[in-house]
């Protein structure tokens, strides 16, 4: 493989998962690109691109498992229907229309920044919710958003991010930490089924965990070091632009 191939990868791999760990999303609209750029068909890179993934969970539950910012309460709940839903989507990935729906997302995602920049305390404080009946339609949301994940997910993070934030009242920082606990069966099992229908490039695949290793690990470093209200301005930067990105450049 040329070498300039294998930094290329890597130093994707290292970005992609920094701004995931940073914003819980985002990092699918800067690597799939690059993957398909280098020759992957599109399923082909959608699978190696999740296989990453492993690698950006694995370095982001380095950092947050040692701090006090995942909401342990929701665990179980979550777990079950991101679970479900990465079965259902990675099973949906060559029948779905790629280009529709992640314009729709891009859509949803530029939608909802005016409400992050109307409500400037969202985010900042936990709101116990855990009685409130809108919880019933969160749960549901995150299905949907799952099974979206687990086939695709360019974007995903951000939509759940918002989720998290506005109807369970997590701050953005538990956001983040706490979908990269709940997400890590969907995250593996739709890896498995992509391995198992042979849609995983391994040489890619291997140098990209790699970078996404070490990324998932600084971005979640760099989010709990810089806290909340830094944290929420670098979201609304990464859903504005790639909000962008997925209507005008997918």
């Amino acid at each position: 493989m040329n070498i300039l191939i294998v930094v290329a990868i890597f130093i994707t791999g290292i970005a992609a998962s920094f701004i995931g760990g940073v914003t819980s999303g985002g990092g699918g609209l800067l690597s799939l690109p690059v993957l398909v750029f280098l020759g992957l068909p599109v399923d082909v890179a959608v699978a190696t691109n999740r296989f990453g993934t492993l690698g950006s969970n694995i370095g982001n539950l380095a950092k947050f498992l040692k701090t006090d910012k995942i909401v342990y309460k929701f665990m179980i709940p979550l777990v079950i229907v991101s679970t479900i839903g990465g079965i259902v989507g990675a099973n949906l990935l060559l029948e779905v229309n790629k280009d529709a729906l992640t314009k729709i997302i891009g859509f949803v995602i530029l939608l909802l920044v005016p409400i992050v920049l109307w409500k400037k305390e969202l985010g900042l404080k936990q709101k116990d919710r855990w009685n409130n009946k809108i919880l019933v339609v969160g749960f549901v949301l995150y299905f949907f958003l799952e099974i979206y994940d687990g086939f695709l997910g360019i974007g995903g993070g951000i939509l759940v991010a918002y989720l998290f934030v506005m109807i369970f009242g997590f701050t953005y920082t538990q956001a983040n930490a706490t979908d990269k606990v709940a997400v890590f069966l969907n995250v593996l099992i739709s890896t498995v089924i992509f391995a198992f229908h042979h849609l995983i490039n391994y040489y890619y695949g291997i140098i990209y965990i790699a970078g996404t290793l070490i990324g998932g690990y600084l971005g979640a470093h760099v989010a709990v070091k810089k806290g909340d209200r830094w944290v929420r301005a670098a979201f609304i930067i990464i859903a504005v632009v790639f909000g962008v990105k997925l209507i005008f450049f997918s």
